[in-house]
């Protein structure tokens, strides 16, 4: 073999094995440049392979976030602000029932519920005022407290002034909140509306759909992380007409989401399962219907209606 053949059987192996070729047809530094690259192939892929395995392990922290922002409304803020504010320490959970006062025979924190709050507050203003200032005239005069020829007790668990603690939406979000615990804005009980709102607190709906269907209780493993309410974009996500709202509640799923390998991985692995109420009559399931229509219509009850609705 000459040296001509030699140095073309040479650079084909060198071309087969991938070496570069120096200027002149001479190898480049021994493929130096082509280690390098290869190298820095090498890096590139393991920080992609990174960010990914990052995204992945953060993509439902990431999805939850969203619907939590997405989903919000002011009676689901202002409760969660309320436990934060150490509303119910005092009001009881809820605002279900307050603690024992010591300043009087049979005195107590007034509740949120119950028509307690109605001997105190009549109007947006009131309730504002109570939550900043720690009263109102009504109270500081004794006319609401008072009995008839007697004093008015003193007590000794004061309301505290939250006025620095608020920021933002804080205060509508309480009152909004307030209104809605104490029953100050529900729909007439003679309606569907109104029927439906107490069927669903007879059957105890809202132990699970937060206050009159306001949602946001958690619910570990499911796709949003928490328990949908009865409107808004979590609602509107889920149900997406009155036969899929009756489906849901007799049967406790959706044909749609049940052939979605998604939506049937995330509720297969969520904590908590809606039940299926078999025994629910047409009737029940118009009125808890029309009860979710009014919540959509006020915004969960938040506003007045322009009108009759059919």
């Amino acid at each position: 073999m000459n040296a001509s053949s030699s140095r073309w059987h040479a650079g084909a192996i060198r071309s087969r094995l991938g070496v570069p070729r120096a200027k002149g047809g001479r190898p480049d530094a021994d493929g130096k440049e082509s280690f390098l690259s290869r190298r820095r192939f090498a890096r590139i892929l393991l920080v992609a392979i990174a960010l990914l395995t990052a995204g992945l392990l953060a993509s439902p922290r990431i999805i939850q976030a969203y619907w939590g922002r997405r989903a919000s409304n002011p009676v689901r803020r202002g409760v969660a602000r309320a436990r934060q504010l150490g509303c119910f320490s005092c009001h009881g959970n809820l605002g279900s029932t307050g603690i024992k006062d010591p300043g009087g025979e049979n005195l107590e924190v007034p509740a949120w519920s119950g028509g307690m709050s109605m001997m105190y507050v009549e109007s947006d203003a009131d309730i504002h005022r109570f939550i900043l200032e720690g009263s109102i005239p009504k109270v500081e005069s004794g006319e609401a407290v008072a009995t008839p020829g007697g004093e008015p007790p003193k007590a000794a668990v004061a309301m505290p002034s939250f006025k620095s603690e608020l920021s933002g939406s804080d205060l509508e979000d309480l009152t909004a909140a307030f209104k809605v615990l104490s029953g100050m804005v529900a729909p007439p009980s003679d309606t569907p509306e109104g029927r439906g709102l107490d069927r669903a607190r007879t059957w105890g709906c809202f132990a699970c759909h937060g206050p009159a269907g306001s949602g946001g209780l958690p619910n570990p493993g499911s796709f949003t992380g928490f328990i949908p309410g009865w409107h808004g974009a979590d609602f509107q996500d889920m149900v997406r007409d009155r036969t899929e709202f009756d489906t849901w509640i007799t049967k406790g799923s959706i044909p749609r989401l049940a052939a979605n390998p998604v939506a049937t991985h995330f509720m297969s692995r969520q904590r908590i399962k809606m039940p299926a109420y078999r025994n629910f009559a047409k009737a029940d399931l118009d009125d808890l219907w029309a009860y979710s229509r009014w919540l959509d219509r006020t915004g969960g009850g938040i506003r007045k209606e322009a009108g009759p609705h059919p």
